[in-house]
């Protein structure tokens, strides 16, 4: 993705349950915009950070929570 131009990708290691990926894109993009409620790709770290912490709280079993990855900006 990040050769086809893209600044920041996010992906998976591994498989991961459906659930656990809907929750994730969902508290993911949340955390994507900013004050201004555009989409903001230099929060995107962060946003995959916060999104992933919220499974901690939610006791996703830790082999769910570990297989996210962010690559770019």
């Amino acid at each position: 993705m990040q050769f086809s131009g893209f600044r920041s990708v996010i992906g998976s290691m591994w498989s991961v349950d459906d659930e656990v990926a809907q929750e994730v894109v969902s508290a993911f993009y949340g955390n994507l915009v900013d004050g201004s409620g555009r989409l903001d790709c230099t929060r995107a770290a962060m946003a995959l950070h916060k999104a992933v912490k919220k499974l901690r709280r939610n006791n996703v079993p830790l082999e769910q929570q570990i297989v996210f990855v962010h690559i770019g900006v």
